[in-house]
């Protein structure tokens, strides 16, 4: 009985074998994958060269909203990454009553964002979520002169503040 099972697998991979050997053309294509997208300008991911715009590897939330692309906040930018669980910056200063851009670069294949909360625990902006390693850029409503804490909100214990000075 078990040669006879083995035999019947046997000829099935050989069936399979042969059928994807043919000659004759297949009746669908295949489109080879193209490059993965660089992160670009805010708001869309483009690659370096030029190219068309693919998945979205940047991310550009208006302030107070998640994910939500808009235009440039134009002025300052601020940086801060992300490694072992951890914001490698543990204080940034960003311009106080002006619109800035917080250049987010995961560096590891774990889900981050950048929240910022104001001094009563308030989420005054939240970015969309990326897993990386790649680089979000949000664009960050003004803030009032003051001290706020950014979080990430998959892990609160990674925690930083950031000063809006002016």
């Amino acid at each position: 009985m078990r040669r006879s099972m083995l035999a019947l697998a046997l000829a099935a991979v050989a069936l399979g074998a042969a059928a994807c050997s043919t000659s004759s053309a297949p009746g669908w294509t295949y489109a080879p994958p193209t490059a993965a997208p660089t992160p670009g300008e805010s708001g869309a991911a483009a690659p370096s060269d030029g190219g068309s715009a693919g998945p979205s590897a940047s991310v550009a939330p208006s302030a107070g909203e998640s994910g939500a692309p808009s235009g440039s906040a134009g002025g300052e930018t601020v940086q801060i990454s992300a490694v072992n669980i951890a914001f490698e910056q543990p204080a940034v200063t960003a311009p106080a009553d002006t619109a800035f851009t917080i250049d987010f670069d995961n560096k590891e294949a774990v889900p981050h964002n950048v929240e910022i909360k104001d001094a009563g625990g308030a989420s005054v902006f939240k970015g969309e979520i990326v897993t990386g390693p790649t680089v979000a850029q949000y664009e960050v409503g003004p803030l009032a002169a003051g001290e706020y804490t950014f979080v990430c909100s998959v892990h609160p214990n990674m925690t930083g503040t950031l000063t809006a000075a002016s």
